[in-house]
């Protein structure tokens, strides 16, 4: 689950490619976290569990908690 702070969330499915013309599916997440952002995650195939998902936006929460830009819990 993902903190209060995370606001404004919005997914959506993309590809890029790679250097060998190969098509790299990925989703794309926005969001805000309080005041702060928007803030881009890609994950790609492979990596789109909920467990990464979770782990990754909430290092970012965590980042800023750590910088004092948004309050300690």
């Amino acid at each position: 689950m993902l903190p209060p702070e995370v606001t404004g969330l919005r997914i959506r499915d993309a590809f890029e490619f790679d250097k060998q013309s190969n098509v790299q599916r990925y989703q794309e997440y926005t969001f805000f976290i309080g005041t702060h952002g928007p803030f881009t995650e890609k994950f790609y195939v492979g990596e789109q569990d909920t467990p990464a998902v979770e782990r990754r936006i909430n290092m970012r929460v965590a980042q800023l908690r750590e910088l004092g830009a948004i309050p300690q819990k």
